[in-house]
């Protein structure tokens, strides 16, 4: 599963400027969006509305608390072992970069977990706002 983020101003700055200056903003906008997806799906528990991703069953949280020392906490997570957070990466995607996971085990969780939840992979209004933030910032230093 990749979380690709189409850019449309993206098309003329790769006619206004060099490639690597380009590669190397769409490189800073995938590792700013990996720290904050990663932050608000595998800590704060919020989905791609910004809000929670959905709540735990009493049976699956005391297992949680008894076999991995979890808390008590019944907001969903999606961290138990900390092997999904770990794997979503920064991946190399068709003209850029995007988010992703390297194992298809974790993708296909990401995928389960889609299916129950709603949309958790996608980026929120917030994070859409910062990459333009960061697409303003390069600009202004491009010139």
């Amino acid at each position: 599963m990749n979380l690709t983020i189409e850019i449309p101003i993206l098309d003329k700055l790769k006619k206004a400027t060099s490639q690597s200056s380009v590669d190397s903003l769409l490189r800073t906008i995938a590792n700013v969006m990996l720290d904050e997806t990663r932050f608000r799906i595998h800590n704060e528990g919020l989905n791609a509305k910004a809000t929670q991703i959905g709540t735990y069953t009493a049976q699956y949280l005391k297992t949680r608390i008894k076999k991995y020392n979890r808390t008590a906490d019944k907001k969903v997570i999606l961290s138990l072992t900390g092997q999904m957070e770990n794997d979503w990466k920064v991946i190399a995607v068709q003209g850029g970069y995007g988010l992703g996971f390297s194992n298809s085990f974790n993708a296909n969780k990401a995928k389960w977990a889609q299916e129950r939840f709603g949309t958790i992979y996608q980026l929120t209004p917030e994070e859409m706002k910062q990459i333009q933030l960061i697409i303003n910032d390069w600009l202004t230093r491009q010139t």
